[in-house]
């Protein structure tokens, strides 16, 4: 909060809340989007053909944003949110969608469901 006020002193406590908002869930999205782009790379580079790596990459990223909810419930200072697993899969599936774009290219990424 601090940042953006010195950043944005024109803005008003209220506009200044909801920058904070939007701040900390595009940070879940960012640091989910490295992590599904950093898991991607790991897990194709380790796993056997008949496993498929990108459904291996979302139960990773799923039980990674839970669990880190799950903790932050118990720290004094945190709270655990189960929409911010939401902006964390988002941010992890859209790292999981560039890496296997740009492998497969992208009439491969629209022939067959990911899901």
């Amino acid at each position: 909060m601090p940042v953006l006020k010195f950043l944005f002193p024109f803005l008003s406590p209220e506009q200044l809340q909801a920058a904070h908002v939007v701040c900390r869930k595009a940070g879940h999205v960012l640091e989910y989007f490295v992590l599904g782009v950093l898991a991607w790379r790991a897990i194709t580079a380790s796993t056997p053909g008949w496993l498929r790596p990108e459904l291996f990459t979302i139960a990773l990223l799923l039980a990674v944003a839970l669990s880190d909810e799950f903790h932050q419930s118990f720290v004094p200072s945190r709270t655990g949110a189960l929409a911010d697993v939401g902006f964390d899969l988002f941010g992890g599936i859209m790292g999981l969608f560039l890496m296997m774009r740009r492998r497969h290219g992208t009439r491969a990424l629209y022939s067959h469901s990911v899901l």
